[in-house]
């Protein structure tokens, strides 16, 4: 037979099985363990800062900060929109509890297929189930849960063509990948080394450059249809609206500008407002943000997990090499990229880190055989394999004792009371005051004139949107960022003429005193409406 008919012979011929039942059965299992923990652990309403955004923006359908998230945007409302039972903000949280589990699921299957043993990959899952920084971000309204389901998934139908050659799989795998980037951008950070993974498997170029490649073009034209939908959409608490409108002089935009379409999805999608964090010091921050990131290992996971991802990246270079080099290369070009973003939340950002880090642990402990040997000797009346599955079992309750309940226990007691473990952690989004933070936000909407216009800073600019719109309909008011991030960090001229503009059609306030303002001719009248002081802008 020509070697061409073998050829398309072998190519007709379906796939080998990846997964059996009961594969399929513990991946289930493992999320659905997360989400009720996530669930059991759920923030249970409006939240701050960019978590009260995403409960808004998903109920309105309009984009966020940068770079927009306008994937994310749109499967929340699809969820909110399908969730019968509980408040706006309270199912936007419980969509990042969803895709954490997801996430957990999807790490599963790629353990399982990294490692060969649905017990090492099962201790993997739940090593990242109970790790900080995933936990910490599946009970709260937050992109990074969801960035980490897609991310999990690419890998894992990038896996499947690799064992395989399943063209299907290939191409889902770029489409899911152009999509993520409407999730988070962290996707193209892991962009590279999935090409360079591709690229070690050269002699399989003809198969695998036009599915990738396809699956690729369609993710992203889908996410950037999506990202102009949302923009021209423009619900009244759009970012442009709340934010980079009034304050566009620090960023030297003009009012064409932000009239512009493609100006504005430029600038939200390409981080215009951080471009100035990224790389400010490589020098510096590299190494003292690579000390932060090791200190903090010891809360992801315990020791035995990290020894055991640094012992199965040898493993992969001795028995496969390319995806050995994937995981080299991923980690590495995560690190260098995030190592250098100045951001109060960094460490969020390491989630992805922590998929390669639990996979990795998975083939170590695979490669051990999953401890026993297969043939064991008969005890008394019970079978050889009996005896062996016994104390295979005994073994992965030891290794979840050591591996998983150093990192589970601290948090435990607030897993039994059903309460939000992360509560004052330091840099976390809302802690314990927040709720009379948002008791006052109602008490100054009931003091606020019909069509006031109030300047609030980040935290609870959203929250007031959330009980304005959302909860009370109260349509007539807007809220303005105050002080938007960007350097250097002075009051925006545009948003002096943007109060200059509007002031005898709406009453004006402020959270904060602002000098430039009287210097510009204004007024600033102190007025305490709830337990909290304003200022009134006035003309002279």
């Amino acid at each position: 037979m020509p070697k061409k008919e073998k050829a398309k012979q072998k190519e007709a011929q379906p796939p080998p099985a990846l997964f059996d039942r009961i594969d399929f059965i513990l991946a289930a299992l493992a999320g659905l363990l997360a989400l009720a923990l996530y669930a059991r652990t759920l923030a249970p309403g409006v939240l701050p800062l960019d978590s009260g955004e995403f409960q808004v923006l998903a109920y309105q359908m309009g984009i966020a900060h940068t770079t927009g998230y306008p994937v994310y945007i749109l499967l929340a409302k699809l969820f909110i929109t399908l969730m019968p039972l509980g408040s706006v903000a309270y199912k936007v949280n419980l969509f990042s509890a969803l895709m954490g589990a997801v996430t957990v699921a999807g790490v599963y299957l790629s353990a399982r297929l990294l490692s060969g043993n649905a017990w090492a990959a099962l201790l993997a899952a739940l090593a990242l189930m109970v790790s900080y920084t995933l936990w910490s971000q599946s009970v709260i309204a937050e992109v990074y849960a969801p960035a980490a389901a897609f991310l999990a998934v690419v890998w894992l139908l990038v896996l499947v063509w690799y064992k395989t050659g399943s063209k299907r799989a290939l191409f889902a795998a770029g489409l899911c990948g152009g999509l993520g980037l409407g999730v988070h951008g962290s996707l193209l950070v892991a962009a590279p080394a999935v090409g360079v993974f591709l690229l070690l498997n050269w002699k399989r170029w003809q198969a695998f450059w036009r599915p990738a490649l396809l699956g690729g073009l369609l993710g992203v034209a889908l996410y950037v249809v999506t990202f102009f939908a949302l923009d021209l959409y423009a619900p009244r608490a759009n970012i442009f609206e709340t934010s980079y409108g009034p304050a566009r002089s620090a960023w030297d935009l003009s009012e064409a500008d932000i009239q512009n379409p493609l100006k504005r999805v430029w600038f939200t999608l390409s981080a215009g407002q951080w471009q100035g964090s990224m790389f400010a010091d490589p020098g510096h921050d590299t190494p003292t943000n690579a000390r932060q990131y090791f200190a903090n290992l010891g809360r992801e996971f315990s020791p035995w997990i990290v020894g055991a991802a640094l012992v199965g990246l040898v493993i992969l270079f001795v028995l496969d090499r390319p995806v050995g080099v994937f995981f080299l290369t991923a980690l590495v070009l995560h690190w260098i990229f995030y190592f250098n973003y100045r951001v109060g939340d960094q460490y969020v950002f390491f989630i992805p880190s922590y998929l390669w880090l639990t996979m990795l642990s998975a083939v170590a402990l695979g490669a051990l055989g999953w401890l026993l040997p297969k043939e064991q000797r008969a005890i008394g009346r019970v079978p050889g394999h009996v005896v062996r599955v016994g104390l295979n079992v005994i073994a992965m309750l030891a290794l979840l004792f050591i591996g998983v309940l150093p990192v589970l226990a601290p948090r435990w007691p607030s897993v039994q009371q059903g309460k939000l473990p992360f509560l004052n952690d330091p840099g976390y989004v809302v802690d314990s005051t927040f709720n009379l933070s948002y008791q006052q936000v109602l008490l100054v909407l009931k003091e606020l004139e019909p069509d006031a216009i109030l300047f609030q800073n980040w935290p609870l600019l959203y929250p007031y949107w959330y009980a304005a719109l959302i909860e009370q309909g109260r349509t007539d008011l807007r809220f303005i960022e105050q002080n938007p991030y960007h350097e250097p960090p002075d009051f925006p001229t545009s948003t002096i003429e943007f109060i200059r503009a509007n002031l005898d059609q709406h009453p004006i306030y402020l959270a904060d005193y602002k000098a430039e303002l009287v210097r510009a001719g204004f007024r600033l009248l102190p007025v305490q409406m709830g337990f909290a002081q304003f200022y009134k802008v006035e003309k002279p």
